[in-house]
């Protein structure tokens, strides 16, 4: 970590304005990234999966409460990487397809944050369309006409 930050220092800024942070499955933790963007100012991409996996300690909500902060203004909204464990298969592997009961608690459980949701899973356009009508009774996800 230490040395990510020295190198970051020494990057050109153009290619920092496009970085993120992601906390992983195995090695660093929602923690370990928060720490990293206290240093560098970096906004830490948020992975539910591999929090669920690396957990560094408290809910979801909790994290939510935390990694947003990272973002500013100017970051737009804070991103999340959605996804789940594929049913039946050794740990860890990303699910074929959304889990929907899965998604439903995910939705509940980051109100009432506000975050732009990506899906890491292999059938992504079936995926999208079918989060969406669970998003759609989200009031995070409503778009006045």
């Amino acid at each position: 970590m230490k040395r990510f930050v020295h190198r970051y220092e020494r990057m050109d800024e153009e290619p920092k304005r496009r970085l993120v942070i992601e906390n992983d499955d195995r090695l660093y933790n929602l923690q370990d990234c928060l720490s990293i963007s206290e240093e560098t100012g970096i906004p830490v991409l948020f992975d539910y999966y591999h929090h669920q996996a690396h957990n560094s300690g408290g809910t979801v909500s909790d994290a939510f409460e935390l990694f947003t902060k990272t973002w500013k203004e100017k970051d737009g909204l804070p991103m999340v990487d959605y996804s789940s464990q594929e049913a039946g298969a050794r740990k860890p592997k990303h699910a074929e397809t959304i889990d929907l009961v899965d998604f439903g608690i995910f939705l509940v459980e980051t109100d009432p944050f506000d975050c732009d949701v990506m899906l890491e899973i292999k059938d992504k356009e079936k995926s999208a369309q079918k989060a969406v009508v669970i998003a759609l009774h989200d009031v995070r996800f409503f778009v006045p006409t």
